[in-house]
């Protein structure tokens, strides 16, 4: 069976967003993720797959942060444009935070930037 992809790169093993570190992982084509940081530690992976993802409390949002009633339903939004994942502020109450600086508007999210939202951390990643 032929393999995909260059070898000399591995394999890329995305763990599935779960409250619990140790779940099983999955294959994942994603060209970015947006990894949860609890004390230092990372413990969640969200896969930043298709063209549009909607963060916050809402039961419909592509990545839920539950609990944290300084986040809206409906938070914030990131858009893949190209290679390029714009981050959006959308209307929240608290806003939301590149690198400890407020974001007005839209901005693009670079390898390594660290977003807040609420009390939640969040560590923007790029395959290579």
């Amino acid at each position: 069976m032929a393999k995909r992809g260059n070898s000399d790169f591995g394999t890329d093993r995305v763990a599935k967003p779960t409250r619990e570190a140790g779940d099983s992982t999955q294959q994942s084509p994603a060209l970015a993720t947006l990894v949860r940081v609890v004390n230092g530690a990372e413990t969640q992976v969200h896969p930043l797959l298709g063209d549009l993802f909607v963060i916050g409390r809402g039961k419909d949002c592509h990545i839920r942060i539950e609990g944290d009633t300084s986040v809206s339903r409906k938070h914030a939004s990131i858009r893949r444009s190209g290679v390029q994942f714009i981050i959006e502020d959308l209307g929240s109450s608290n806003g939301i935070f590149i690198n400890g600086t407020k974001v007005s508007g839209h901005q693009e999210l670079k390898v390594g930037d660290t977003l807040e939202i609420g009390s939640q951390a969040y560590v923007f990643k790029r395959r290579v």
